[in-house]
This record gives C-alpha cells, structure tokens and sequence, in this order.
C-alpha cells in the first residue's frame, strides 16, 4: 500500500533536483531550486539576451540617470510595458523590490558596491557585461539560459551566431591592416582593445584589432596624440547620431589629416547603440550585416551611410 507514496515521492524529489540550476559568475557561484520566472536586468546585454530567449524582465535598467542614454534604439519596441528599475548607474532599490524578482542581473563593473545591496534582495548573478569580450557575452548567454530554464535555446543561439560569423568571415580580405576601434562622444575618444565586446568580435570576423588589454583595461581614454602615436591604416568609430563626436572637432587638425586611416579613406563611422551598448544575440546580428554593408571586412572605402562624421 506505501509503494505509490514512496514513487510519488521519488518522482517529486527527482523533479525539484532536474530543476535546481547552478552557474559560476563574477561573485561565485549561484544555486537556484528552481529556473527563475521574475528577473531584473541591470545592463542592456541582459535585456537584450533574455528577449533573444524568449523570456521579458519584470524589470531593467532602462532609465536614463547617472548619464546613462536609456534604452537603446533598436531594443525600444521589444520592452513595452518592462518596469524601468531606474538607471544602469542609478537602480532603483525600492522599484526593484516592488517587481518582486527571484532573480537579479549586475554588471560586475557597474555594480560591483551595490552586490551586496542586491543579493539582499534577490539571488544575483554578477558578469562582466560593460568590460567583457565577446566569449565573455557567449557565455552569459549560456550562464543566462540556465537560470531562466532556457539552457536548450540559449546553446541553439550560440550555434546559429557562430554560423552566422563563419559565413561572414569568409568576406575578410587576408592580410588586411589591423584596426583601431574606439568610441566618440562629444568629450572623449575610447579605444576599444581585442579585449572589448566590439574590438572582439570584429577580430573574430577575420580582422586584427591594432590594440590589446592594457594593464586589465579592455578600453581607454586616449588625445589625438594619442591616436597618432598609435598610426591607424583603419579606424572604426562609434558614435551617437544624437552627439557631436570629438572626432569632428579633430579634422581640422594637421595630425587628424596625417593618420594613415584617413588617407587611406578608411575611417569607418558605426551607431553605438547597437554595437557598444547592447552588446547581446540581437544586437550581434545588425553588427554582422553593418560589417558587410559598410566593407570593412572587405578593407574596401566605406560607402556614404558608413562614413564617419
């Protein structure tokens, strides 16, 4: 008479073990009991991989506080309805508790005094999303999938991203000079270095990032000095259309006129929105065709509408 309790037992005990998850991040290691269902991201690299999957936060840091520009462009039809949790420099505590999450997503270099705030008040997995390479992203992606039940799909995205960046590599032009990539904003030049999300996966499109990691940074500030010492035969820029790059105040320079790139006609001008911000499944998929479009693989003159300003 106890045997069919003691199946039902084992079956319900087997299921709640298949449904505990566990991932390495940043801070450690994380343990759910089961995938989460209510999760709050903090870093538009997370909204844009929990869309990718098929899952919508109950929250994201969608504001624009602390600086930040809020949500990018190519994601704003995606979010509709998203409780904004404040800023990626300011989050709101009190709106974050109020979504109730089972589930936080920190950046490990934006939110890094904050963790213990958060893990107080939901399980938070912290990445490296803002100074992360591309890997770095993949493997959040996988690490994301896993707490959201969604392991299945996150590896069928990976696969078809690296399918999708073998085809288009088959376009880089052998023995292309390397790059130089870096973002422009109205008051600063940041170089983005092989160790960057964009100056990665530009590499693994089959083109030489000129620049490595310094000293841990994955980007940096550099002067026009700057960029001349560094003598670029190409330079990709990632600017706002809403900003006036210090690039434009640069070309009227006599050093700015002299740098290989420029006399090249090799200066090629990206929206940082997609490629510096979003940083995710989604975002990856326009980069692969501005990439083309524009003929940087090709290490061909960029047409009109990839023209840096």
């Amino acid at each position: 008479m106890r045997t069919k309790p003691l199946l039902l037992t084992a079956l319900t005990l087997g299921t709640a073990a298949a449904a505990a998850v566990t991932v390495n991040h940043e801070r450690g290691t994380l343990s759910l009991d089961r995938p989460a269902g209510r999760v709050v991201a903090l870093e538009y690299s997370f909204v844009d991989t929990l869309l990718a999957l098929g899952v919508r936060p109950v929250g994201a840091a969608l504001g624009t506080g602390g600086g930040d520009r809020g949500t990018p462009p190519y994601l704003r039809g995606r979010v509709g309805g998203v409780t904004v949790t404040g800023s990626r420099a300011q989050p709101s505590f009190e709106t974050m508790a109020a979504a109730r999450p089972d589930l936080i997503l920190a950046d490990a270099f934006v939110h890094g005094s904050v963790y213990p705030q958060l893990s107080r008040l939901a399980p938070t997995a912290a990445f490296q999303s803002r100074r992360g390479s591309l890997d770095d992203l993949n493997a959040q992606t996988l690490a994301i999938g896993r707490l959201v039940g969604r392991e299945a799909a996150a590896r069928q995205l990976l696969a078809d991203q690296k399918s999708l960046l073998a085809k288009a590599k088959v376009l880089a032009r052998k023995g292309a000079p390397p790059f130089v990539a870096a973002v422009a904003t109205p008051g600063s030049l940041t170089v983005h270095t092989s160790g960057s999300f964009g100056g990665s996966f530009l590499e693994d499109l089959g083109r030489k990032n000129q620049v490595a990691v310094q000293g841990g940074q994955t980007q940096y500030e550099i002067s026009l000095e700057g960029l001349v010492a560094l003598n670029p035969q190409t330079l990709v820029l990632f600017t706002a259309p809403d900003e006036q790059p210090i690039t434009e105040t640069w070309r009227t320079s006599p050093l700015w006129q002299k740098l290989p790139a420029v006399q090249r006609g090799r200066v090629y001008g990206f929206d940082r929105d997609n490629w510096t911000r979003g940083r995710g499944p989604i975002a990856l998929k326009r980069m692969v065709a501005e990439t083309i479009q524009s003929r940087l693989l090709q290490d061909a003159a960029p047409p009109t509408e990839f023209r840096s300003r």
